[in-house]
């Protein structure tokens, strides 16, 4: 540098010897430039020039590692990630002060020589030859250079490149110093002045801790403003800086750095880049610093969404469209000066937040995890996600473990998830909709006496046969006995009359229906994955009730297809990425697809509904037509579930223990005790949400019945007796009436609409007319039977 100061003080032998060397790199340099040496033989010049012209002589120079920001779906920001805290910005955004106060103490001849100052050198050498301290010949141009090599070296982790670009000593210190000329000529050649003091100082380190890069980040860092409002004393401070980064750190040295500053504030002055009376009013100042961080990663989160940042950190680590390897990807994600714009909704982030941690405080002495998400139907956006622990990248101590983590509960492992939960009997609905699928009515009934089922009654037509015996009991929050329709064990969340109902289907299409719906494992494999004993979980006869563990996401996703007439849209947390140049970058992920028969949609989805009228959610209404589903595991498994949607919002809410081994009846301390099922904790969470969120959503439309075909009883077998006097086809608890006929024979259906004069129909509507509902017109329908309906209560 041209600077008048150095850290090393050579002794008078030693100044004298690097004047030789200089010398001869200065003379290798005139003659390989057939610019006049200084003091070279002929023969030696020669040779010089050979070696000279063996060097690169071209500059790569590739893009600066540059911020990326994360945004909300408004345009707030969520997150920034860097490698190197740098926001680029053209020559016309910088002061003029800075540009003066750079060219002042780095290279005040900038503007004349071209690339390698002949003169500079020979000066700097005469100087260090007489003075303790010591001079450097480098141009601008050639710390440029060397700042882009060391550059390129640590973006490729290559540590000991990083040093030889730097090496300053002995022989590899000149032959460093050799490539720089060699190469600083062909910047010049490539690049204007202006230019290359523009790439200048937005490639330097201006230190500070953690350091700044480039001059834009540095005046944000220390000051809060823009490069273009840099004034004379803030420029010369930064410009100092650059001669030795760790010694010149304003937030650790200030004293140094203010005697640094007014050094070139001189030099600014003995080249008239300001005046006297500019001068003596500016090193008066002190830094008058004005610290402004720029947190890097999801640790420092805005909108309280750190584990929904670190949701699209892993979904950019893990997607190959942005790049071959893990490394590539973060490096696009940190070096790439990125916009990333979200699809989380910060109003409702914020109340999905609240009411997580309002229900199952941080820290709670339960140790219970608490965790919800919500998607948006027929876009599979992430709108929002949340969970009651503190976000942290550190290891976490005994004494935190119930306050803090870096796992999100509410996705898969490859996305740094726990592995996902039982889901109790918010598996359910996929039964349902494979028992629609089948031709079967919500109004079809079974028998819900508790029993056992042999391992010979189990489908399995077309995957392997992992049946066994089964003798499903009720959960205290789930009743039923005798014979009852589909859609009444659904509102009471029935496990045996759902055991029925699956007995009765193909197991491998009840799988193929969650498959279909997105769901996969928690540890991200398919639903028909082997285990290492040859074991698929969902393909267990206790899989209808919910023993396959999967995640919230893959949840919400799933049952937003019910409120969306059967279009699977997969979850999408990106909206839209633009590359530093403001380009679009291809976005994975998403994706919508009709996975159901409409009509077999909208009947699991109207069936959803019905939970709220004298079902399991009747106490969880929110004010705006909706669908929902509780689910409980076994108390020794500790996970209870709220699955539940409206036309725009389909959430889940998780309350468990994140070990999957916590029975809460033995717990007596924190907000999760006893016995808890899916309405009792998960459940309120999901009401006290959703009632706030569809506010902050239009067009919460109800969810009509299905056609008939989907309502109605016909196609359900299996049931007692066969047809009584004038019974028609009989055998069918729902078959199409005859005439007369008893209650579970052919004639008049159970809970099907009664052939004509149907007389004797159990719970349908008898006679012409006969209900179809599941208000039944058999009690409040036209011409109703003899009983009421179960399906009008």
């Amino acid at each position: 540098m041209v600077s008048p100061e150095s850290n090393p003080n050579p002794t008078k032998t030693g100044a004298f010897l690097q004047f030789v060397a200089v010398s001869a790199v200065a003379g290798i340099v005139a003659a390989g430039l057939a610019i006049p040496g200084v003091g070279v033989a002929t023969a030696s010049a020669n040779s010089a020039v050979e070696i000279f012209n063996s060097l690169p002589a071209t500059l790569e120079v590739q893009d600066l590692g540059e911020k990326s920001t994360m945004l909300a779906s408004d345009g707030s920001e969520i997150a920034e990630f860097y490698w190197q805290n740098r926001v680029e910005v053209p020559l016309d955004e910088i002061s003029q002060e800075m540009q003066d106060a750079t060219i002042s103490v780095e290279d005040y001849r900038y503007f004349e020589h071209g690339g390698v100052d002949i003169e500079g050198i020979a000066r700097a050498a005469v100087h260090n030859m007489v003075s303790s301290t010591t001079q450097g010949g480098s141009t601008l141009t050639q710390q440029y250079v060397k700042n882009v090599l060391a550059e390129n070296a640590h973006a490729k982790g290559n540590d000991e490149g990083v040093e030889a670009a730097k090496e300053s000593e002995g022989t590899a210190g000149y032959a460093r110093k050799l490539r720089e000329a060699k190469l600083a000529v062909a910047v010049e050649k490539k690049y204007d002045k202006k230019d290359i003091l523009n790439r200048y100082m937005n490639i330097n380190n201006y230190s500070g801790s953690p350091n700044a890069y480039g001059v834009q980040a540095a005046a944000h860092k220390y000051w809060g403003i823009d490069a273009t409002d840099l004034n004379i004393q803030q420029s010369a401070m930064l410009a100092g800086i650059v001669q030795n980064p760790s010694a010149f750190n304003p937030q650790r040295f200030p004293d140094q750095v203010k005697q640094r500053r007014n050094t070139v504030l001189g030099q600014m002055l003995k080249y008239d880049h300001i005046t006297q009376k500019e001068y003596d009013k500016a090193v008066k100042t002190d830094l008058d610093l004005d610290l402004h961080e720029t947190p890097n990663g999801c640790s420092a989160a805005k909108s309280n969404a750190a584990f929904f940042c670190d949701y699209v950190e892993n979904v950019i680590k893990n997607d190959e469209t942005f790049g071959e390897t893990v490394e590539d990807r973060i490096a696009f994600l940190q070096r790439g000066g990125l916009t990333i714009k979200t699809s989380l909704n910060p109003d409702i982030q914020k109340i999905a937040d609240k009411q997580i941690k309002k229900r199952v405080p941080v820290g709670d002495p339960s140790g219970a995890g608490h965790a919800l998400v919500t998607i948006e139907p027929g876009t599979g956006e992430v709108i929002a996600m949340a969970e009651n622990r503190e976000y942290t990248v550190a290891d976490v101590t005994k004494k935190d473990k119930n306050k803090k983590t870096s796992i999100n509960y509410t996705v898969d492992r490859k996305h740094n998830g726990g592995g996902g939960f039982q889901v109790g009997s918010t598996w359910k609905p996929f039964v349902l909709a494979t028992w629609l699928k089948s031709g079967r009515g919500l109004n079809a009934t079974v028998n819900a006496t508790k029993r056992n089922f042999p391992a010979n009654s189990w489908k399995y037509d077309g995957c392997p046969n992992m049946g066994g015996d089964w003798d499903p009991n009720n959960a205290g929050d789930g009743e039923g006995k005798g014979s009852m329709t589909a859609l009444e064990a659904t509102k009471k969340s029935v496990n045996t009359g759902y055991a029925a109902m699956g007995n009765q289907l193909n197991m491998c299409k009840i799988m193929d229906t969650a498959m279909d719906l997105g769901i996969r494992y928690g540890s991200g494999e398919k639903l028909d994955f082997k285990d290492k004993n040859g074991f698929i979980q969902a393909l267990s006869p206790s899989s209808i009730l919910g023993t396959t563990e999967t995640t919230p996401i893959a949840m919400a996703a799933a049952f937003a297809a019910f409120a969306n007439e059967g279009e699977f849209c997969g979850p999408k947390p990106i909206l839209e990425i633009k590359d530093r140049s403001g380009k679009k970058v291809d976005v994975p992920g998403g994706g919508c697809e009709q996975v159901l028969d409409k009509e077999v949609a909208k009947g699991v989805a109207y069936a959803l509904t019905q939970t709220f009228n004298g079902g399991t959610t009747t106490q969880l209404k929110i004010g705006a037509p909706a669908g929902a589903k509780t689910g409980t595991t076994n108390f020794d498994v500790g996970h209870t579930w709220l699955l539940g949607f409206t036309k725009t919002l389909s959430t889940a809410v998780w309350t468990g223990d994140p070990a999957g081994t916590r029975d809460w009846r033995t717990n007596s301390q924190g907000a999760v005790r006893g016995y808890v099922y899916g309405a009792t904790i998960s459940g309120k969470t999901w009401q006290a949400y959703m009632n706030q969120a569809v506010k902050e959503t239009k067009g919460n439309t109800g969810f009509p019945k299905p056609s008939g075909k989907y309502m109605g009883g016909a196609g359900s077998s299996g049931g007692s007796g066969g047809g009584g006097t004038g019974g028609g086809t009989g055998g069918s608890n729902n078959g199409g009436g005859g005439t007369g006929g008893s209650n579970n024979g052919g004639g008049g259906s159970q809970n099907g609409g009664g052939g004509t004069g149907g007389g004797g129909s159990q719970n349908g509507g008898g006679g012409t007319g006969g209900g179809d509902g599941d208000n039944g017109d058999g009690d409040n329908g036209d011409g109703g039977g003899e009983a009421p309906g179960l399906a009008g209560n």
